[in-house]
């Protein structure tokens, strides 16, 4: 069921023309940078952004110019580790060729984890709940157990669907973001 609806939402976003694409992530970055949680938080954890997901790649750069703690995931041993960077120039292409920083953090660091503010989590489709359906390797659903920081999905309008099947190890997000409403489960 899972993979079906992967499968077909990854094709619809795919689907999204080039300036489409780029006008519902500047409204989606507009909705995000007004949240009251957006502008308190001094630590964010980002997602590096692939061609056809919600653009982060000037968000990354903008926050760490604007002096907040920024830190990235990377597939480290089957694992997603956060690590901090201090400039987009620390990333290199890795794992499934997404960027990723050269440097990690200890993953048993998991107290600073559970410091981060905010967490900007990836996803293939939501709905309005907060699941998500991810790429499906577990690997957010992992991390988001030792977060305690407010977890925001962004998506496209095209992304949200009415209900996702959820299962037990499933973390619900706080917030979604999309070009045409924030929904609060």
């Amino acid at each position: 069921m899972k993979q079906a609806l992967r499968d077909k939402i990854r094709k619809e976003r795919k689907a999204i023309p080039a300036n489409s694409h780029a006008e519902k992530s500047a409204a989606i970055r507009q909705k995000l940078e007004q949240l009251p949680e957006f502008a308190a938080a001094q630590s964010i954890l980002m997602y590096i952004s692939k061609s056809d997901e919600v653009a982060t790649h000037q968000l990354t750069k903008d926050c760490i110019a604007a002096g907040k703690k920024v830190y990235v995931p990377k597939v480290q041993d089957d694992t997603l580790v956060i690590c901090p960077i201090l400039g987009w120039e620390q990333l290199k292409p890795g794992s499934f060729g997404i960027l990723e920083p050269c440097e990690t953090l200890d993953p048993t660091h998991s107290e600073e984890t559970a410091k981060i503010d905010l967490i900007l989590v990836p996803g293939i489709a939501f709905d309005p709940r907060g699941h998500r359906i991810g790429y499906g390797r577990g690997f957010y659903d992992s991390l988001l157990k030792l977060t305690r920081g407010e977890k925001i999905g962004l998506a496209f309008s095209e992304q949200i669907i009415d209900e996702i099947p959820d299962e037990e190890h499933d973390v619900a997000l706080d917030m979604i973001i999309t070009d045409s409403d924030i929904i609060h489960p």
